[in-house]
């Protein structure tokens, strides 16, 4: 699997729809053929090939063009996933997808339209055209971002900064993940409104793209060995945000450092979640840290998305806000590809593991 990468303001977008469908095109589907054993989650899917029937009065026929690759994705295929998340056996992996209007039997939607869906790993879908909220303009974004920073991982970095972080100039926030298009994100826009940010990543790699990226000034390695040491020398003053978005690591080595009235929004899953692992009980230093210095915590999960699923995802601050940060090129992101929805289970494999940079998407055509 050989990934392309693109970074910068401008994405590739997918192909003008030229051709006119002919023959009802049959639909690819990846489907969860076992449940995982350890880590091992790459084959566990099967490959499906299903004839598809053509739109019905008030449907659209789509093609996917582009596929988010997601780390809910993996605590899906769980059995002890919640009840309203876990995928079961013979199903498509739902996700957030760019997909094309390949034949229309709506007056709102014509062939060639882009639009947000929720159509997951698979080609094709028929859906009912009032389920589609969003169509995607290139003009104003590349269609790419809807799955990441201009979507459902943007509005929840947005979401928090003007929620819950609300950071002031001179104020020190510690970003975790900060590589990934959560925290590159909220950290943006928290430098944007004067805090100083210190990111924190998983390799040295990362930590280089973060400074010359997105310009943090500071990052760290959380898997160094002098890793607490190098967080309390770069946090003098103690910290006053703390984004958490990936498995928690972070969490231990941060909550001394928090300062009276700290913010902390969370925005991943905690460790263990995905890969149960026996951990002593921090829940009451946690509960006594939240009491005696008064931290705010509140959690930011793909259910705040409007209302649950991405393709609602039409909040007109948002819209509007990131809208305009994208077009005057304030913002950067990284995206990562890789071609072939058979692909698809590597991709989260290797997005488990961490050795993607930034946003990781699939390529379906």
């Amino acid at each position: 699997m050989t990934p392309t990468t693109h970074l910068g303001a401008r994405a590739p977008d997918p192909p003008p729809h030229r051709a006119a469908i002919g023959a009802t095109p049959s639909n690819t589907r990846v489907v969860l053929a076992h449940r995982p054993s350890g880590r091992d989650i790459a084959d566990c899917f099967r490959i499906e090939r299903m004839p598809l029937r053509l739109p019905q009065n008030g449907q659209l026929l789509l093609k996917t063009e582009l596929v988010s690759i997601d780390i809910c994705s993996a605590s899906r295929m769980q059995e002890h996933a919640p009840d309203s998340d876990i995928l079961a056996l013979g199903q498509v992996m739902p996700c957030s997808t760019v997909s094309r209007v390949v034949a229309s039997r709506h007056a709102g939607f014509k062939a060639g339209d882009l639009v947000l869906a929720h159509t997951g790993w698979q080609s094709h879908q028929v859906v009912d055209a009032t389920s589609i909220r969003r169509k995607l303009y290139p003009g104003v974004a590349p269609v790419s971002t809807a799955l990441g920073i201009y979507g459902m991982y943007g509005f929840i970095a947005w979401s928090a900064v003007r929620e819950v972080c609300q950071p002031r100039p001179g104020e020190t926030m510690v970003v975790a993940a900060a590589s990934g298009p959560i925290g590159a994100t909220a950290g943006q826009l928290a430098q944007m409104r004067g805090a100083r940010i210190v990111a924190v990543t998983s390799s040295e790699e990362k930590c280089r793209h973060v400074r010359e990226t997105y310009g943090f000034s500071v990052a760290l390695d959380r898997h160094a060995d002098d890793f607490a040491d190098r967080l309390r020398l770069a946090c003098p003053d103690g910290v006053d945000v703390f984004l958490e978005s990936v498995h928690g690591h972070c969490i231990d080595t941060v909550m001394p450092l928090l300062n009276d009235g700290a913010r902390m929004p969370l925005c991943g899953m905690m460790e263990g979640e995905l890969w149960p692992e026996p951990a002593t009980d921090r829940l009451p230093a946690f509960l006594d840290a939240i009491l005696m210095r008064r931290l705010v915590v509140r959690s930011f999960t793909h259910r705040d998305i409007a209302r649950l699923h991405p393709q609602f995802l039409v909040d007109p601050g948002f819209i509007s806000d990131m809208g305009a940060l994208l077009r005057s090129e304030r913002l950067r992101w990284h995206e990562e590809y890789v071609d072939g929805l058979e692909l698809a289970p590597l991709a989260l494999s290797r997005l488990v593991r961490g050795d993607n940079l930034g946003k990781l998407i699939v390529r379906v055509g």
